[in-house]
C-alpha cells in the first residue's frame, strides 16, 4: 500500500513540475508544489549521502548528472566544456587546465538553446586529476535569483525523468546519477 502512495505522489510531482514550467499551475496549487519540491529535494539529498547543516555554508542542495555547455573566462582565455553535474549551488566540469582552488570565475551556462545563458561567478573549490584534465568544483557565487530559478527548474527536470522512467519501468531507479562527493 505504501509503495502505491509513494508511486501516485511521484507521478503527480511529475505532473505538478509540468504545470509549473508552463506557468498553468494553479495559483492553488504553487504552495502544494513547492513543498513537495522542497521534500523531494531533501530525500534525495540524504540519499546522495550529503550532509545537511543548516546556516553553515554545507551543501544542502540535490545535484543531478548532467552536461550542459558551459563558458569559462579563465586567465589563458575562454575555455569551452560541459558540466559533469549541477545544482542551484555549484557545478563541476572537465577542463584541459583548472585555475587553483579558491579562485573566482565568471561563467555562462547554456541551459537550452532558446534562452539566454545563466551569467555569473563561480569560486573553484576542488581540482581532481583525471587522465589528461582536471574535474574542477565550484560553487556558484551571489547568483541573480533567475539564474537559481532556471537551474533549479532544470535539476527538477532531470529527476522528474528518472522518475518516468521508474514508473514506466516498475523498477526502482537511481534517482538521481549521484556524482562524486568531491563536487558541490
Amino acid at each position: 500500500m505504501a509503495a502505491t502512495r509513494l508511486t501516485y505522489w511521484l507521478a503527480q510531482f511529475c505532473s505538478w513540475h509540468d504545470k509549473f514550467k508552463e506557468g498553468s499551475l494553479g495559483v492553488n496549487l504553487l504552495p502544494a508544489y513547492m513543498q513537495a519540491r522542497s521534500d523531494l529535494g531533501a530525500v534525495l539529498v540524504l540519499a546522495q549521502r550529503l550532509e545537511i547543516r543548516a546556516n553553515d555554508g554545507a551543501r544542502q542542495s540535490v545535484r543531478v548528472a548532467r552536461a550542459v555547455p558551459i563558458e569559462f573566462d579563465l586567465r589563458a582565455g575562454k575555455t569551452s566544456s560541459l558540466t559533469q553535474d549541477l545544482s542551484v549551488s555549484g557545478l563541476s566540469a572537465l577542463l584541459g587546465e583548472a585555475p587553483a582552488v579558491g579562485t573566482l570565475v565568471p561563467f555562462r551556462l547554456k541551459l537550452s538553446r532558446d534562452t539566454q545563458p545563466v551569467v555569473g561567478r563561480c569560486r573553484v573549490v576542488a581540482n581532481i586529476p583525471l587522465r589528461g584534465s582536471v574535474r574542477m568544483a565550484a560553487t556558484f557565487e551571489d547568483l541573480a535569483q533567475d539564474g537559481r530559478s532556471r537551474i533549479d527548474t532544470l535539476v527538477y527536470d532531470a529527476i522528474c525523468a528518472e522518475i518516468r522512467v521508474m514508473l514506466h519501468s516498475g523498477q526502482p531507479a537511481d534517482l538521481p546519477a549521484i556524482p562524486s562527493a568531491a563536487t558541490p
